[in-house]
């Protein structure tokens, strides 16, 4: 099995974030003093993929496909101490104002003290305009090392949603499977054990610099 790392992944990078940054974060979340986010945006598309299936030795099975041009667009948060906690905003664009009504939800949602969002280096997270209405908030962007998919939680989320809904089912139109996507995000409470399994807050540490 191979697994696609980076080619720009620094360990030494992300280890000093987990430790420095994103430790003492995660223990004040767990004490009751913030709350902390794991922020991305992802755009399913809908398409048929072909994962893995059963059949006879040397005969073919049929996989139904469609155009693959179409696709959800999703931006959206993860309570670091809560799985199924999901707060989403699903757009035309992922863009900076898209970004702006997630971070109210979030605000809305914990009224009192401070939130802090752990997200990539994105042009939406960084744009000039939305990092202006931060300045007086209560929520704080905490940006990851560049090229560190593997310390957002929200990746696991992602890969999560493509194994329950995306790679089991066959959507003939894109309605079909826009609604199978965002009824996917009502049913968070249903995969709770699920998600609490694999999105422990344990990271691994990618090194670019180990591999040929």
């Amino acid at each position: 099995m191979t697994t696609a790392v980076p080619y720009q992944a620094d360990a030494a990078a992300q280890t000093a974030f987990l430790t420095d940054t994103l430790a003492p974060l995660l223990e004040a979340a767990a004490a009751g003093d913030a709350v902390v986010y794991f922020a991305d945006a992802a755009h399913p598309t809908h398409n048929t993929r072909a994962t893995h299936v059963w059949t006879e030795t040397g005969k073919e099975r049929p996989l139904l496909t469609v155009s693959g041009r179409e696709r959800v667009n999703l931006n959206a948060a993860r309570n670091a101490h809560c799985p199924t906690q999901v707060h989403l905003d699903e757009t035309d664009c992922v863009n900076a104002q898209s970004t702006q009504r997630l971070y109210e939800k979030r605000l809305a949602a914990h009224p009192q003290g401070p939130v802090h969002v752990i997200c990539a280096n994105a042009r939406y997270y960084q744009n000039k305009a939305l990092n202006a209405w931060l300045t007086d908030k209560r929520l704080v962007q905490v940006f990851l090392p560049p090229y560190s998919p593997n310390l957002n939680l929200i990746e696991r989320l992602w890969k999560f949603l493509r194994q329950k809904i995306i790679n089991t089912a066959f959507y003939r139109t894109k309605g079909q499977f826009k609604t199978a996507v965002l009824d996917f995000f009502d049913r968070l409470d249903e995969f709770g054990p699920e998600l609490a399994s694999c999105m422990r807050l344990k990271f691994h540490v990618l090194d670019s610099q180990s591999n040929s």
